[in-house]
């Protein structure tokens, strides 16, 4: 039979309001009072009902992220498996577990917000690839509903962390203009989603500063798409010389469609992709890409969220920026030593 509180309580010859207080972790009961509690805890292996919990505190000890993407589209991206897997081990230990929702297109990602807003079925919410006119941050806020975003709020006062994506898009187009290359074009993600709109914008600031030609094409996320986009580029009569990707998954769609043209990397074109993945090391001398320090994101993102949710108040500084690193590989060998 199934061991309660009162079990506990009557083993421990104590209030059952005391075993509920030495579970909710009250450093005000007596050491030897909780002592004898958890020895009877740990001798009759008592697991709190969960559901009871929740009733009581009024929260469900979930927290909510959702991922739009087309069927399939999450199969094998490393940033995403690196995103869940940083929320999940920092939740690890805590009295709260990742409720992860997939959603196609905008309708069922508006319907799957609305939902969660009605049932509170999560005490929270990570956001992540914000768009310039975000209806889901406009709806949170209305509800107040607690939530952090992953990304640039594009100066809304909201709890965020990011990072500096217009200067990561700097850095790595910089890094092939040192290397002597000159046409640069970016193959950059969907025109709404401000990362990638950031890192245009440093892509840009360096071409410009060097009064080079501007060229940006843009690609749904995932290998599939970026590979017949990149088809599409490597086949013009002036192809680039080098690309910026927006990141390493659409980077090893490149891959694929300069292989499948007979076109090397990085004798016939340079490439730098974002997120230095594990698939950075899967092509010979391996795919320089710019470390955005997913597991600090992570980290303090969830931290910022479980003080919203236990406290109502967040913690400061409102907006995170984690520093970038570039690390450099075989794929942007500069254009001198290659030559």
């Amino acid at each position: 039979m199934r061991v309660t509180q009162l079990d506990i309580a009557k083993q421990a010859n104590v209030s059952q309001a005391t075993v509920s207080r030495v579970l909710s972790g009250d450093d005000r009961v007596e050491a030897s009072l909780r002592d004898r509690i958890l020895a009877v805890i740990r001798e009759h292996n008592y697991q709190p009902d969960v559901r009871a919990r929740s009733l009581r505190l009024q929260r469900t000890g979930l927290i909510g992220l959702v991922l739009k993407r087309p069927h399939g589209g999450l199969a094998d991206d490393p940033f995403f498996a690196a995103l869940i897997a940083g929320i999940m081990d920092f939740l690890c230990g805590q009295p709260y577990h990742l409720c992860v929702d997939v959603v196609t297109d905008d309708a069922s990602q508006e319907g799957i917000y609305d939902e969660m807003l009605r049932t509170r079925r999560v005490d929270g919410l990570i956001l992540v690839e914000s768009e310039g006119r975000d209806e889901r941050i406009a709806l949170l806020q209305r509800d107040k509903f607690p939530f952090v975003l992953i990304g640039n709020p594009q100066n809304e006062a909201i709890a965020s962390v990011d990072n500096d994506n217009v200067k990561a898009g700097e850095m790595a187009t910089r890094h092939l203009l040192d290397g002597g290359y000159k046409r640069i074009g970016m193959l950059a993600g969907p025109q709404s989603l401000t990362v990638s709109e950031d890192r245009i914008a440093g892509y840009c600031r360096a071409m410009k500063s060097a009064e080079l030609t501007v060229k940006v094409w843009h690609s749904s996320f995932g290998f599939e798409a970026a590979r017949d986009e990149a088809i599409g580029i490597l086949t013009q009569e002036h192809r680039p010389e080098a690309l910026v990707v927006l990141d390493d998954f659409m980077a090893f769609g490149v891959v694929l469609a300069a292989r499948s043209l007979g076109i090397r990397i990085p004798d016939d074109i340079a490439l730098v992709g974002f997120n230095d993945s594990s698939l950075c090391n899967l092509i010979p001398g391996g795919l320089t890409s710019v470390s955005l320090g997913i597991e600090g994101i992570v980290e303090r993102a969830v931290h910022k969220l479980l003080a919203i949710v236990e406290t109502g108040e967040c913690p400061d500084p409102i907006r995170d920026i984690v520093p970038c690193e570039l690390c450099i590989r075989g794929s942007s060998r500069p254009a001198e030593v290659r030559a």
